[in-house]
């Protein structure tokens, strides 16, 4: 199977321009360089002292823009942390701050970790069960009745104490982020006993207790890939995963075998069949090659063409990660297998789906078409002014429109040469938005908890569209402001409200062929500007936005991957549009269309409003 990829837009650098200093100035430095020699000399000394005390080593490199909680990082080097072992006669106290304090050993299968354990459960003890990553510090505090937490009693009976976190986000043991609600508080247990004379833990949960700091040093986003229904593309589940550089491949496949996020099972298809596994617990790279010895009787049933799948998923997976991975074998235990002839002519899969730079936008009551600054009608479009046509959206790959009525009670689909059709009615409908697959859909607004969604036919002019009507469960009792579905169609995103308080949240699209069924329950992308409306940026980013008519309105960008980034307010935003990058955002008020200059906003047209790029 091909794959292709789409190119990331890239910073451009900047040169920096030539000073010309002054004599005065050249006096001044010829007299500062003792000075600043002695300064670099302390700040040598500074760093020594630093890592002698046990400092981690911290890669400078980081993701820009995210709604998880933690800042991401693509570590491309080992991180070195120094765990220490307990000492002689250490408290309980001492002995649960170092046994959580240990929890950065990953290089090692937190061996100093286990030497807190007593021997009951030091070789049971799961430490990548899950990760509760915490904010600032935390207190042991005693549960049983004669303990103080600094001694312990004075006999070696069982002691029970807990740790109260500020729980910033959880990520179980296959490196699926979920992040806390505001507020959060999560309860550690711990039973203590004394093994040979020295406090020991002997009931503690299974997994680490990270501080934010050292998660988002250690962890990193990695985007396994899966493919949409119809295999034509691939869409990313984001695993937070730890471990060394030699290790990673291996955690990364391993995470891919066990299947898609929750939030995507049923939206989402993987190549390789249930019950999968990596044979040995390994995935070695020579020479660029990843070999894979997976379990034999299931791939061996494959058919020669799901085995392409298998490899060309792998192959996404790896090389969108790693960059030491050019090609995959598959090995049946350690058989090689036959993957046949690569097909010709077989369609390429599309990553990151790129939109084209053509907006569709309203200007004088009517549907046009908006790009570079310029305003130019719809060939063979009719007039649309009798519905006082608003917040139009186009087709990735034909000539084909949505938009909404006045009073947006109504959506309609239209294409040149054809009379509008009616696909949706509802209270409140939110801006359509377009699948890759032409559905068009529009969530009601009146905390109902309906989608609905439409598939106009152009080759049958007038004919009502295939419509359905999704009744969604945890959207009852919300009001929806909006629906967005990812380019590539597998996941929705939404907004809504709850008490003046809104959420985004992403969801799977579920289908019985090709015709939607349902939502999945979804997973909950944290912003901090209580937004109303949000367009996809990209396979993993979003810009959102709470609109007003008069104040000064930010922009946030979130990404499965890295923190969230708030642009320059501009006043009296109402509408968004986004292109292939953050650097393509389009912001809009009563009649204007602004577009990014640097870190503000300039005006890039008048009189034009609702423009919207495919999608």
């Amino acid at each position: 199977m091909n794959v292709r990829h789409n190119p990331n837009a890239r910073c451009a650098r900047t040169r920096r321009p030539a000073i010309r200093r002054s004599p005065t100035c050249r006096a001044v430095a010829r007299r500062a360089a003792p000075a600043a020699a002695l300064l670099r000399l302390l700040a040598v000394v500074v760093v020594m002292l630093l890592c002698s005390a046990g400092c981690a080593v911290i890669p400078s490199s980081g993701v820009v823009g995210k709604s998880d909680p933690v800042a991401g990082r693509n570590n491309p080097v080992n991180i070195d942390f120094r765990q220490n072992a307990p000492v002689q006669g250490a408290s309980p106290t001492s002995i649960i701050e170092g046994f959580i304090a240990a929890g950065t050993g990953v290089s090692d299968d937190f061996q100093v970790a286990r030497q807190y354990l007593d021997h009951t459960i030091a070789g049971t003890w799961k430490a990548d069960a899950r990760t509760l990553v915490y904010k600032d510090s935390f207190k042991v505090v005693s549960i049983g009745s004669d303990i103080d937490p600094g001694n312990g009693p004075k006999s070696s009976a069982g002691s029970d104490f807990k740790i109260d976190f500020d729980l910033q986000s959880l990520v179980d043991a296959n490196g699926i982020l979920t992040p806390s609600d505001p507020g959060a508080v999560q309860t550690v247990k711990f039973s203590l006993v004394k093994e040979d004379g020295e406090w020991r833990i002997s009931s503690v949960p299974d997994g680490i207790m990270l501080q934010s700091a050292n998660f988002a040093t250690l962890y990193s986003p990695y985007s396994l890939y899966f493919y949409d229904p119809t295999f034509a593309y691939a869409v990313p589940d984001i695993r937070w995963l730890a471990g060394k550089a030699t290790t990673r491949a291996t955690s990364i496949v391993r995470a891919m075998l066990n299947g898609p996020a929750p939030y995507l099972k049923g939206a989402v298809a993987s190549a390789f069949p249930d019950g999968i596994k990596l044979v040995r617990d390994s995935v070695p790279i020579n020479n660029g090659v990843a070999q894979l010895d997976l379990t034999a009787q299931p791939l061996l049933d494959a058919t020669v063409k799901a085995r392409q799948q298998m490899q060309a998923q792998l192959l996404l997976t790896l090389q969108r990660n790693l960059n030491t991975v050019t090609s995959v074998t598959l090995r049946a235990d350690t058989r090689e297998i036959d993957l046949g002839p690569q097909e010709s002519g077989q369609p390429a899969l599309v990553v990151n789906n790129q939109v084209p730079h053509t907006q569709v936008a309203i200007a004088k009551n009517e549907l046009v078409h908006f790009d570079s600054g310029q305003i130019s009608p719809i060939a063979g479009l009719a007039s649309m002014a009798k519905h006082g046509p608003s917040h139009p959206a186009q087709s990735y790959t034909k000539p084909l429109y949505a938009f909404l009525n006045a009073d947006h009670s109504q959506a309609f689909s239209v294409a040149p040469g054809q009379a509008e059709v009616p696909g949706a009615t509802g209270v409140n409908l939110t801006p359509p938005s377009f699948s890759p697959q032409d559905w068009i859909w529009t969530a009601a607004g009146d905390g109902g908890g309906q989608i609905i969604a439409f598939h106009p036919d152009v080759s049958k002019p007038g004919q009502p569209p295939a419509a359905v009507v999704l009744s969604v469960q945890w959207l009852v009792g919300r009001t929806v402001t909006d629906f967005r579905v990812s380019r590539d169609g597998s996941r929705a995103l939404i907004i809504s409200t709850l008490n003046g308080v809104s959420s985004v949240q992403l969801a799977g699209i579920l289908r019985t062929g090709d015709v939607p069924k349902d939502l999945t329950v979804p997973i909950t992308v944290v912003s901090s500007v209580n937004p109303g409306l949000g367009v996809w940026i990209s396979e993993t980013s979003m810009a959102v936005m709470r609109p007003s008519s008069t104040g000064p309105v930010v922009v946030e960008i979130l990404d499965l991957k890295s923190d969230p980034q708030q642009l320059a307010p501009l006043e009296g935003m109402r509408w968004l549009s986004a292109g292939n990058s953050w650097l393509d955002l389009y912001a809009q008020t009563d009649k204007d269309i602004y577009s990014r200059l640097g870190n503000g906003w300039v005006v890039q047209a008048k009189d034009v409003t609702d423009a919207s790029f495919a999608g």
